[in-house]
């Protein structure tokens, strides 16, 4: 193995072995275990955020949950830490469908989210951050915020974004959870096919994912109780 790859899976927490199984499957229960099993000597508050995050993709929400309660956040947390597990924390809210919650927490960080992505280091990551402001503000009916931080995201993702999905996939969610679902569906259509037509993406198991996150958007009733 070159000396590069060995440092980019360092920089990863991950190994070789790993990778070959993100690049087959992408995120999976596999890969999740796997990554647990390699950092189970010395868990490390990025590697609980990056559990989280998988758990909460495979909408495993009590595991991504319980994998965020070891990350404590306070004043002494460092920036990147506490950057990483608000986004993640937000996530896991949005995927629970706990809109006022998500809010709430929202709120309170706003001001130190928006500098933290807005900075060179994470600026790419502001994609993630973007798509889920935009959708929570949308869920509890703030739609001109809503529609400033998918500007944001829109703006972020000309430059990082080649596959042009991410934010096809924020105006639908943001459609479906303003209770839009005439718009939602054509939004939907047209990112459906645009998704099952493009093949350029890095990874194979891509698209299939960005479909089923379709389908997940487009489940939603905004007649649930998210509070």
């Amino acid at each position: 193995m070159g000396l590069m790859k060995k440092m980019m899976y360092k920089l990863a927490g991950i190994n070789e072995e790993l990778y070959n199984l993100y690049e087959e499957k992408g995120p999976c229960e596999e890969y999740a275990e796997g990554y647990k099993d390699l950092h189970s000597k010395k868990m490390k508050p990025m590697d609980y955020t990056t559990l989280a995050d998988l758990y909460t993709t495979l909408e495993k929400y009590d595991e991504a949950e319980e994998m965020l309660s070891h990350v404590k956040v306070g004043i002494m947390t460092d920036d990147t830490i506490k950057g990483v597990y608000l986004l993640s924390k937000l996530n896991l809210l949005l995927g629970q469908e706990k809109g006022e919650e998500a809010l709430d927490l929202f709120i309170k960080e706003q001001k130190f989210l928006d500098i933290f992505y807005s900075a060179p280091a994470y600026r790419r990551a502001g994609i993630s951050y973007y798509d889920t402001a935009a959708v929570i503000l949308a869920m509890n009916g703030r739609l001109q915020a809503a529609g400033q931080y998918y500007k944001f995201e829109q703006e972020v993702a000309d430059k990082y974004d080649k596959t042009g999905v991410y934010p096809m996939l924020t105006n639908v969610h943001m459609l479906k959870v303003m209770g839009n679902d005439s718009m939602a569906e054509e939004a939907a259509a047209k990112a459906r096919e645009y998704i099952s037509n493009y093949n350029e993406f890095k990874f194979k198991w891509q698209k299939e994912q960005f479909l089923g996150m379709l389908d997940r958007y487009m489940s939603y009733n905004k007649g649930n109780d998210c509070a």
